[in-house]
């Protein structure tokens, strides 16, 4: 060990490699950190103002006062059913490489006022809408009364839609509201804290997606969700219940190449060097002598693919660029190592570069199966190493180790005295 610590700490080739990609990579990861942030934050509220935000629904709130009464304080009333339907439809709103989860909404909720004292009362129906000021915009507001629109007793103001009229004493109506809207990222729908919810029934019907999850402070839906050919169905149900939580889901997000770009970049050292590690590998195998220069240069075409790919990006899509730049890192080491070293090692080389990078890759932007993909190709990477290394008997890690990084040639007994080795 101390061997092998003092050739690499003590060999110059090793950090003339070594300092310049590492600097490379440190630049260019800075330079994708700083772009997604800003692009994602600055862009996100521009965003919002043109598309719309959340959808944050609060529940509607009844005030009343009864006919005859001297005070003017107004009493809490309580809605005695809630029946509510919502329609989500995604539709993924995309500004330069970003991916917005947007989706357009349709609300219909249905509510039942009772008058529960003696009289009639004066009473008040206030629905707040679900958008922030100057974030998006609803369409087709509408408030009806048993039904029909009662435009003399309906204000629709900035923030809310407001209803006053009489109730006769015993006397039951239903308040119905709809609108149609545009939100990001997830629908809420909220309620009053303290008051009892009575006879509650909300249905969320997705269109486009069907990988959900729930927000913090978010009931996921009290029935097990339905699957439809175009996406799913959420119920909640309650009666006379209290609770803080909210009600609603977080749509998905459609993959975002400006944040897997960043993970994947951060990641890229550690991988480079167990290509380093395997094209050294091949050489000592294939009995070719491990010299700087040549090292240097694959590995400069190695690091190569992160700038063509990022740049590439903003002219092409994701793929043409992926396999664009794949394509033409591959074909330059496959050149340039055929030259030197013949073509089976050359297709050795290309091979640890498509373990190394192409498959990493491909795994860094598939975040959802990214464990997997790593995990298979550990595996098949270890049957090929066992494979390669049970033709030689001797083969001792520091024989490997300073053969690699003291640029010697190392000649190899493979089982059964073949004079030829297998890359």
């Amino acid at each position: 060990m101390l061997t092998f610590l003092r050739i690499t700490m003590f060999n110059k080739y090793f950090w003339l490699v070594l300092l310049p990609l590492g600097l490379g990579w440190i630049l260019l990861a800075d330079r994708l950190q700083t772009r997604t942030d800003r692009v994602v934050g600055t862009q996100l509220a521009s965003v919002k103002q043109i598309w719309g935000g959340n959808l944050a629904q609060p529940m509607p709130s009844v005030r009343y006062k009864r006919s005859g009464a001297e005070v003017s304080t107004l009493n809490r009333g309580d809605v005695q059913s809630s029946q509510i339907s919502v329609i989500l439809k995604m539709d993924y709103r995309k500004k330069g490489l970003v991916y917005y989860t947007g989706y357009h909404a349709e609300f219909i909720g249905k509510y039942i006022l009772q008058n529960s004292e003696k009289d009639k009362i004066y009473l008040s129906f206030i629905f707040p809408y679900p958008t922030k000021q100057a974030e998006g915009m609803l369409q087709d507001v509408k408030l009806l009364v048993n039904g029909e629109e009662d435009v003399a007793n309906t204000e629709y103001q900035p923030n809310l839609a407001l209803w006053t009229g009489v109730l006769e004493a015993a006397q039951a109506m239903e308040i119905t509201m709809r609108y149609k809207g545009r939100g990001l990222d997830q629908f809420i729908y909220g309620f009053e804290v303290g008051r009892q919810i009575n006879n509650f029934a909300l249905q969320i019907e997705l269109f486009g997606a069907k990988e959900l999850d729930y927000a913090q402070s978010t009931m996921p839906p009290t029935e097990p969700p339905q699957e439809t050919a175009t996406g799913k169905i959420l119920v909640w149900k309650l009666d006379r219940a209290l609770t803080q939580l909210n009600m609603g889901v977080m749509l998905p997000d459609k993959l975002n190449v400006e944040k897997q770009l960043v993970v994947m970049t951060y990641r890229a050292p550690a991988f480079f060097f167990l290509f380093l590690v395997s094209l050294a590998t091949i050489l000592v195998l294939a009995r070719e002598p491990v010299n700087f220069i040549p090292l240097a240069i694959m590995s400069v075409t190695y690091f190569l693919f992160y700038p063509l790919f990022v740049y590439l990006l903003v002219y092409i899509d994701l793929i043409p660029s992926l396999a664009t730049s794949f394509g033409v890192i591959a074909l330059l080491l496959l050149n340039y190592a055929r030259l030197l070293y013949g073509f089976k090692v050359a297709l050795a080389v290309v091979l640890a570069y498509t373990f190394y990078l192409g498959i990493t890759s491909i795994a860094a932007l598939l975040p959802t199966y990214t464990g997997l993909i790593l995990t298979l190709e550990g595996v098949v990477l270890m049957g090929i190493i066992m494979q390669v290394l049970s033709h030689y008997k001797d083969l001792k890690i520091e024989t490997l180790i300073e053969s690699t990084l003291a640029a010697k040639t190392t000649t190899l007994k493979p089982i059964g005295g073949d004079d030829h080795a297998t890359a």
